[in-house]
């Protein structure tokens, strides 16, 4: 049986899986953290704004103020 390769260093054997993703992971990728052990990418995370909020949570706003003036101009305009 062949060994399990580092889904990053494909000439490194993979040690333990990232604890998010599932993808094998060498000792050199590893990163240690609350939630176990991960890959550099989930360890990561979604990349965050100054304030502290993911840029995905201001398109939802934005999408949503859309949403809310698309239905109250109809009301306002009779």
């Amino acid at each position: 049986m062949s060994p399990i390769r580092c889904a990053y260093h494909p000439d490194r054997d993979a040690l333990q899986y990232c604890n998010r993703c599932g993808k094998a992971i060498c000792s050199a990728c590893v990163v240690r953290a609350a939630a176990g052990n991960l890959c550099r990418s989930c360890a990561e995370g979604p990349r965050r704004l100054a304030g502290g909020r993911s840029a995905h949570v201001w398109l939802w706003a934005a999408a949503g103020a859309v949403l809310l003036l698309l239905w109250l101009v109809p009301r306002l305009v009779r």
